[in-house]
């Protein structure tokens, strides 16, 4: 897929830059060998410069807590070539709580930008008479974002493909009274953004609100002169982190991959599908497109609310803590629902860590649908101690994939887990784009975020935690898929040949920093 493309024309600019500033200075060295005296003297300066910068980068590297993985790959790299190294880590490598457009947005940390947000009290009787292995996932995912478990006043409708998210957005857009808030990380100018950009509009006509925000990376082929023709139709349209020159500038890699939609603060939207041709199965040259959104309706809406406000907030430096957008309605529907944000703003991946709890929790079954596969220790440890110890583990992938070099990675994994006895499906002729995540048929987990590290740690993304509402429709939908697949055999799967394995392993390296 092109989605990824002006990302990969960056990292392709940036190493033809690093190659061409390391041969200016090897022709430079051999200029002043030639013609100077003291040509000893500035290569000692220079070499010894590159690899004092070099060096202090890998103090920096070493000291600090983080995700040892990612710290010896990028030892590695800045080793084998300073100079590349040094442009690849300054560009990627740098950490998000360290830029200027962190520190200028207080509001992001701690979950300052819940100013409306409940307590979340699990001490009450409603939340003690539940199942404590079940409240304590929550409670975690409560102290690590303050994002509220709404209990028995939201609730879930699942949607299915295309066919069902996008006729089910248009009839609330239509509907839409006060506000509508629109977040997503791909829009396309094509059919399909250009009918709900065509809503959009009639709404503002009548005196909607119309808020949009798209990642400017995710979004790369959105139309110019669309764009402008839907700021002057009074929509505000805005774009998450423009990159207008890549090298050095992190902004490459910190994507926002969020998708919520907010419709009078009575509905939300979440899930994994974008505004674009091939979320809806119109687009020919995508392979067919599996995926789920979330219909929410009930008081974690205002979970949704406030999260997009915070995104408009870092985009526009205009924060909006107005009480009247947070008017969602209690719904009478049991069960537990809450909005879990992820990003490199929190200092350990909250999604990921509530996955390893479930992981550790769960005691008959984990099933699970992810586009990409890309698994740190912690997670892969967790899956096989939950296999040993009984617990059925199933894993959907795709039948076909997107990205060729990324589904390398995701079967890279495949062996190690097959042989701890986990189940790995590859969906027939499809492209699974859904991520799910389920244990014991009573805890699903919906959303944005995808098994790899670019989710856990680098993008901005959002997955709903659900209780007794949802599940039901997620894990009919899981066995309706996993009907629809064929299982990987770890007995043929060793067969495949060693070039392939090879190329699979070198891919798998990067697993950590992709």
């Amino acid at each position: 897929m092109r989605l990824n493309l002006k990302r990969n024309l960056w990292i392709l600019l940036i190493l033809t830059i690093a190659l061409l500033i390391r041969g200016a200075f090897e022709i430079a060295i051999e200029f002043f060998r030639v013609d100077y005296s003291f040509t000893d003297f500035i290569v000692l300066i220079l070499r010894y410069f590159i690899t004092f910068i070099a060096f202090l980068i890998w103090i920096r590297i070493i000291i600090k807590s983080e995700y040892s993985s990612t710290k010896l790959l990028w030892l590695i790299f800045l080793a084998i070539d300073p100079f590349t190294g040094l442009a690849f880590f300054l560009t990627f490598g740098r950490d998000f709580k360290e830029s200027l457009r962190y520190r200028n947005h207080p509001l992001l940390k701690d979950g300052k930008y819940l100013t409306l947000e409940p307590v979340t009290d699990f001490g009450l009787y409603e939340y003690q008479s539940i199942d404590s292995e079940i409240t304590d996932i929550y409670k975690t995912a409560y102290n690590m974002t303050q994002h509220h478990a709404y209990l028995d006043d939201t609730s879930i409708q699942v949607l299915t493909n295309g066919d069902e998210f996008f006729p089910a957005l248009l009839e609330k857009i239509n509907n839409a009274k006060k506000f509508i808030f629109m977040q997503f990380y791909i829009i396309r100018t094509d059919k399909t953004g250009k009918l709900i950009f065509d809503a959009l509009k009639k709404k503002v006509d009548e005196g909607v609100e119309v808020k949009v925000l798209y990642d400017s990376i995710g979004s790369f082929f959105l139309n110019q002169k669309y764009k402008k023709k839907i700021k002057k139709s009074g929509i505000e349209l805005e774009a998450i982190d423009p990159v207008y020159f890549g090298l050095f500038n992190t902004r490459v890699n910190y994507r926002n991959h969020r998708k919520v939609c907010v419709i009078d603060g009575e509905f939300g939207f979440t899930g994994g599908m974008n505004l674009a041709n091939e979320y809806w199965n119109k687009r020919k040259r995508f392979p067919k497109f599996r995926d789920t959104q979330l219909l929410l309706k009930g008081m974690a809406v205002n979970s949704l609310t406030a999260l997009f406000l915070r995104d408009w907030y870092y985009t526009t430096d205009k924060f909006i803590s107005n009480p009247s957008y947070y008017c969602a309605e209690k719904i009478n529907a049991e069960g537990i629902v809450q909005v879990i944000p992820s990003g490199p703003d929190f200092k350990y991946p909250p999604i990921r860590n509530i996955y390893v709890k479930m992981i550790n929790n769960a005691k008959k079954s984990i099933k699970i649908m992810t586009p990409y596969l890309a698994l740190d220790h912690e997670m892969i440890t967790s899956l096989i101690i939950a296999a040993r110890g009984g617990v059925n583990v199933e894993i959907i992938v795709p039948g076909k994939p997107d990205k060729k070099s990324v589904y390398l990675v995701t079967q890279s994994f495949f062996e190690e887990l097959l042989e701890e006895g986990i189940k790995i499906y590859k969906y027939n002729n499809a492209f699974t784009h859904a991520k799910v995540f389920m244990i014991d048929d009573m805890l699903a987990s919906c959303g944005t975020y995808n098994l790899d590290n670019r989710s856990a740690r680098i993008n901005f993304e959002v997955t709903t935690l659900l209780y007794k509402q949802g599940v039901e429709e997620l894990v009919d939908d899981f066995n309706n898929d996993r009907s629809k697949s064929t299982i990987v055999s770890l007995e043929k799967w060793k067969k495949r040949g060693l070039v392939y394995r090879i190329f699979e392993g070198i891919i798998a390296l990067f697993s950590p920093i992709v």
